[in-house]
C-alpha cells in the first residue's frame, strides 16, 4: 500500500455528502477547490498499511475530527460557493 492522507477519503465523502443539499455548482473544479480548502484547514494523517487506514477511520468517525471536518468542509462550500473560480 502507498502512504496515502486519508483526510482526503473523509475530506471528500463529507463534501459529496454536504453539497446534496446545497444548491451551488459541482462541477469537478469547484469540489476540487473545496477539496483543497477544508484539506488547507485540517491536519493531515498519513498512513501506509491498511491497519493504519483502519484506525484512523475508526479514530476520525469517534473523536472530535469528525465534528472538524464537518466544519472545515462546510466553510470551503461557501467559500466557493460565494466565488468559484471557473
Amino acid at each position: 500500500m502507498a502512504i496515502v492522507n486519508v483526510m482526503e477519503n473523509f475530506v471528500g465523502e463529507r463534501i459529496e455528502a454536504m453539497l446534496e443539499a446545497e444548491d451551488c455548482c459541482k462541477c469537478e473544479r469547484c469540489v476540487d477547490d473545496m477539496k483543497a480548502i477544508a484539506l488547507n484547514k485540517l491536519p493531515s494523517k498519513y498512513v501506509s498499511t491498511h491497519n493504519g487506514e483502519l484506525f484512523s477511520k475508526l479514530d476520525a468517525t469517534i473523536r472530535q475530527n469528525a465534528v472538524d471536518i464537518n466544519i472545515a468542509v462546510a466553510a470551503a462550500i461557501d467559500a466557493v460557493s460565494k466565488r468559484p473560480s471557473h
